[in-house]
C-alpha cells in the first residue's frame, strides 16, 4: 500500500486550549483566576465538553490546576513551586545552550539576535507584553537548535508556565528590563564567541536571577490586586 498521510484537522478541543493559553499569555486571563467550564462555553460557542477536554490538555501542560471539587484555576506557582520551575529550567537550559552552540552555531547566534531586535522594538514601544514575547523567543532558540526534538518535548513540561509569568510579570519587572537585556546580548556574544565556559557563566547568572526576581514580582502582583 503506497503512503497516503491523511491530513486531520485540529480537534475541537485543541482548539479551545489553544484559545485559552494565548489568552493566560495575552494577560487576558489572570494568574490564579478560576475558570468556568460555562463561561468558556458560551464565549466560544462551544459545548461544555471540548472546553473539559482543552482544561485537561492544559493541565498536562502545567497551565492549569484542575481541583477536585473547586474546579479549574490558572497556576500561579508558590515558593517552593517557582524554586523547581528554576531549578528544572536552569539544568536544562544549561546543557541544551552548549549543544546548540556545539550543533548550530551560526542558526542559534542568528535566532539570537532575531529575538534581541525584537527586544529592542519593545523597549522602544515600551511594550512589556511584546518584550516578554521576545523573551521567550530568545530562550527557545537553544532548544530549536539542539539537535534533538526530545529536548523541545522536555522543556514543555515547564516552558508555557514560564511564558505565563513572563507575560504577567513583566510590569513588575520593568525595573530589571535593562539589565537583563544586557544579558541577552551578552549570552548572544558569547554564543558567537563559541566560549562555553562564558555561556555557562552568564546563564547561571540570568537564570539563576529568576527566583528572587519573579518572587518579589509575584508579591507585589498580590498586593495590588
Amino acid at each position: 500500500m503506497k503512503k497516503s498521510p491523511i491530513n486531520r484537522p485540529q480537534s475541537l478541543a485543541a482548539t479551545v486550549a489553544e484559545r485559552l493559553k494565548e489568552a493566560i499569555l495575552r494577560r487576558e486571563i489572570a494568574l490564579g483566576e478560576p475558570l468556568s467550564e460555562e463561561k468558556i462555553a458560551v464565549a466560544m460557542d462551544v459545548s461544555r465538553t471540548p472546553v473539559r477536554e482543552a482544561l485537561t490538555l492544559l493541565q498536562m501542560q502545567g497551565l492549569i490546576n484542575i481541583l477536585p471539587r473547586r474546579g479549574s484555576i490558572v497556576f500561579k506557582p508558590d515558593a517552593e513551586e517557582l524554586h523547581a520551575l528554576v531549578d528544572y529550567r536552569l539544568h536544562l537550559e544549561l546543557m541544551v545552550g552548549r549543544l546548540a552552540m556545539e550543533r548550530a552555531p551560526d542558526a542559534t547566534h542568528a535566532g539570537l539576535r532575531v529575538a534581541i531586535a525584537m527586544m529592542d522594538a519593545a523597549r522602544v514601544a515600551d511594550d512589556s507584553l511584546a518584550y516578554a514575547e521576545a523573551d521567550t523567543k530568545f530562550h527557545n532558540t537553544f532548544f530549536e537548535n539542539a539537535g534533538n526534538p526530545f529536548f523541545v518535548e522536555a522543556f514543555d513540561i515547564a516552558s508555557g508556565r514560564l511564558a505565563a509569568l513572563r507575560a504577567h510579570l513583566s510590569a513588575q519587572l520593568s525595573l530589571h528590563r535593562h539589565t537583563t537585556y544586557a544579558e541577552h546580548v551578552a549570552i548572544a556574544d558569547a554564543i558567537a564567541a563559541r566560549d562555553a565556559a562564558e555561556l555557562e557563566r552568564l546563564l547561571k547568572i540570568h537564570i539563576g536571577a529568576m527566583e528572587p526576581n519573579y518572587s518579589n514580582a509575584l508579591a507585589a502582583l498580590d498586593e495590588g490586586a
